[in-house]
């Protein structure tokens, strides 16, 4: 039997780099399927990730906010591992580059299927973005 720790291990890596490795008290992280909370003694799990907002309470039970774009989460003996494609903390995108990429999102082409789906995408993630620098403030 498990012992029970009042701490979960975060760890989020991506092809480039590991972002995140951390002791923390919970995890939000975006499912493809919805938010998933995870607390210390969470029992073990693989699931499919989402693009969206990453939150986490560090020890202190400050709020940290990451977005994340796909990939894979396990969690097992109270650690969270997350492999994604790409992460970006607070410290790496500003408001105005946020709306920018919102911007040039909403004056991509829509004219086929394909075209639209990948508007919204763009518009979608840029708006991931804006809400991760204002959740940072």
């Amino acid at each position: 039997m498990e012992k029970f720790t009042k701490t979960l291990r975060c760890m989020v890596v991506t092809p480039e780099a590991q972002v995140v490795d951390t002791e923390v008290m919970d995890i939000v992280l975006p499912a493809h399927d919805g938010l998933l909370g995870v607390w210390p003694g969470h029992a073990p799990l693989l699931c499919k990730l989402g693009r969206g907002l990453l939150r986490y309470h560090d020890l202190h039970h400050r709020a940290h906010y990451l977005f994340i774009e796909g990939g894979f989460g396990h969690v097992r003996h109270n650690e969270v591992s997350l492999l994604t494609r790409q992460a970006f903390t607070t410290r790496q995108i500003t408001l105005g580059e946020a709306k920018e990429q919102l911007h040039k999102a909403e004056s991509l082409p829509k004219t086929t299927i394909e075209e639209a789906q990948a508007r919204t995408e763009a518009i979608q993630r840029a708006k991931y973005l804006i809400n991760l620098t204002q959740d940072s403030a």
